[in-house]
């Protein structure tokens, strides 16, 4: 049980999941604990893959048997590196899907090998494209996906808040917000949130998890005072001095946790160039690697 989800936007794509899984027997769940679901690989810089093509990347994410999961994600990140084109790539992982369900299916008793769901972005050729594979069907998606026992609260969330418009920064705050809300009202979901960005034309990667908890901190915050917005706006027994009156008020508190969030990230940037000053954080909270300081 748990919860994946994808989004095209402009400039590229973003991958989430959470880290909770629950052990059962049957519908009698067990034990809770937490596992990584999201998977990023990457040729870095101006280095190429095997057979020659340059900035290529994956994310991945699955729902459901983790072992086969993890054989899913290794084969599929294979079959990419070794592909002549951004087409061949796509092509390939696709097939892959396909061949791997073919091998296991005829490894397993009839009827038992496990069917998984996968959502995954390839990303070469300053080019990305986003991919939802139900059991050995993979099917291309051009907007918006999700998987697991929380899709259902991450569909509702996504059908007033997506669109393919937005851009990927946006698409971070979403992916941060879907997560936090099935985690706090979907049963199975839970843990930490992982989220992982393919950038059509510059770096890649995943977002480091300080940034994302200060994200969904705000995001929190921001979404117990809506209501409060919400019943100011709608009341139209209020007189308008009071109204502008209040909308001021609340403006200032939110103007104030927006500060307190820059203000904290600005200080783990901070922390993070003293700890690793070699290494830097964009505005996303990716690795970049600085260049060599001149001797």
């Amino acid at each position: 049980m748990t919860i994946i989800a994808g989004f095209k936007c402009e400039g590229g794509i973003v991958v989430c999941a959470d880290t909770q899984e629950t052990l059962s027997i049957g519908n009698v769940p067990l034990s809770k604990r937490k596992v990584p679901k999201l998977r990023f690989e990457q040729v870095l810089g101006s280095k190429r893959n095997l057979s020659g093509l340059p900035d290529t990347a994956i994310a991945v994410c699955g729902a459901g048997y983790g072992p086969f999961i993890d054989k899913l994600a290794d084969k599929v990140w294979e079959a990419v590196q070794i592909a002549p084109s951004f087409a061949d790539a796509c092509d390939s992982a696709e097939q892959t899907v396909k061949d791997l369900y073919d091998e296991y299916g005829k490894i397993y008793q009839s009827g038992s090998c496990p069917e998984v769901e996968l959502i995954y972005g390839i990303k070469a050729e300053g080019a990305s494209r986003l991919f939802q594979a139900s059991g050995p069907v993979v099917n291309e998606k051009h907007g918006y996906s999700a998987c697991g026992s929380g899709s259902y609260m991450a569909d509702f969330l996504a059908s007033s808040m997506y669109r393919q418009e937005l851009s990927l920064t946006q698409c971070v705050i979403l992916a941060a917000y879907i997560l936090f809300q099935t985690k706090e009202y979907a049963d199975g979901c839970g843990g930490e949130s992982h989220i992982a960005v393919l950038r059509d034309q510059d770096t890649s990667g995943t977002i480091d998890s300080n940034r994302i908890e200060i994200i969904t901190e705000l995001l929190d915050t921001f979404h117990d005072q809506m209501g409060n917005l919400l019943l100011l706006s709608v009341d139209l027994g209020i007189k308008q001095d009071e109204f502008a009156k209040n909308m001021n008020v609340l403006s200032d508190l939110l103007r104030t946790f927006r500060e307190s969030a820059q203000s904290k990230i600005k200080d783990w940037d901070s922390w993070w160039a003293r700890i690793f000053p070699n290494i830097e954080l964009d505005e996303l909270g990716i690795i970049v690697p600085k260049k060599k300081l001149k001797e």
